[in-house]
């Protein structure tokens, strides 16, 4: 308790003893002052750390979720429902041939899923009347089922690794962004890939945790092509890899992001295949409002030069 009790309690009657006292007293409260800015200051340095990680761990949210915008690509598997002269099919259940070549041949990964509509029916679980019905219904068979009736290219999930079920994400498409369908037809080569359809994006959903990302369609600006006008449009024209160029390789996942070059290239196209036909008007108008509202040069785009073109096959 020393020397605090000589502020209260006691007195120092000799005085050299009491000027003595006295010194130590106030020694003892300067430091007791200077322990307290210590803790002061201590504390002001914790906010300030904790300030400084909650700032730099904003910086880092904000930068993972702004990206530039970006057109996109989507593989899509093979699907002949509801296929005619004036579209590949992607508007109802496949035909039993594919159905077969799907599963048995292509392996594909939905279509071997125990909770595919269509495998249950391959395995004689329900018929083809019940699997029509589902999809009529708006039941998911499969994305590409519904992909041109709904006008809707979803992320899809992860079906392999550490990560498989979990939602997949589009972080970089947003309105005004343009969505490329692409496929293959059975037994044909990734060189052979096509595009059979092409939208403006109005409605992209990043997607989260328990819903993968989706891009979506309702504008006018949506074209369908017939089989022979896909054929036409190879999808390795316009778009090549940054890691040896001229191979034709998708390799895994589900869509690709493609720049606005590649997107006026892939639409210049379009509107030149599509001259003579009913769809005449509306694809000139589809180039011409993407490159308006995107501000693009449409003078200043070269022409395409994907994977096939650099690899010097011509098709």
């Amino acid at each position: 308790m020393y020397p605090s009790v000589f502020n209260q309690f006691l007195t120092m009657k000799d005085a050299a003893c009491a000027d003595f006292v006295e010194s130590e007293i106030l020694l003892q409260k300067a430091k007791a002052a200077q322990a307290a800015e210590q803790i002061r200051l201590q504390a002001m340095k914790r906010q300030d750390v904790s300030a400084s990680a909650v700032t730099k761990a904003n910086k880092i949210t904000n930068k993972a979720k702004s990206f530039s915008r970006a057109n996109i690509a989507f593989k899509c598997n093979y699907c002949d429902g509801g296929s005619s002269f004036e579209q590949v099919g992607f508007n109802g259940v496949c035909s039993d041939a594919v159905i077969r070549n799907n599963i048995e041949a292509e392996k594909r990964t939905w279509c071997t899923d125990e909770l595919c509509g269509c495998l249950k029916y391959h395995n004689g679980e329900i018929d083809r009347a019940a699997l029509d019905k589902l999809c009529r219904d708006g039941e998911l068979v499969c994305y590409e089922s519904q992909m041109l009736r709904d006008w809707r290219a979803y992320a899809g999930v992860y079906r392999s690794g550490d990560r498989k079920g979990e939602p997949m994400k589009l972080q970089q498409v947003q309105n005004n962004s343009l969505c490329v369908l692409t496929t293959r037809a059975p037994g044909s080569t990734e060189p052979e890939r096509y595009i059979f359809a092409v939208f403006l994006v109005d409605e992209a959903y990043e997607g989260d945790n328990r819903e993968e990302g989706y891009v979506s369609a309702k504008s006018r600006y949506r074209i369908k092509l017939s089989p022979v006008e896909a054929h036409k449009m190879l999808f390795w024209n316009f778009h090549a890899n940054d890691n040896r160029s001229d191979v034709a390789a998708w390799s895994s996942g589900l869509h690709r992001y493609l720049d606005d070059t590649e997107a006026v290239q892939i639409l210049r196209d379009i509107a030149a295949l599509k001259a003579g036909t009913d769809d005449e008007g509306l694809a000139s108008e589809f180039l011409s409002h993407f490159v308006t509202i995107n501000g693009v040069d449409i003078n200043s785009v070269p022409g395409k030069n994907g994977a096939l073109i650099q690899a010097g096959i011509t098709k």
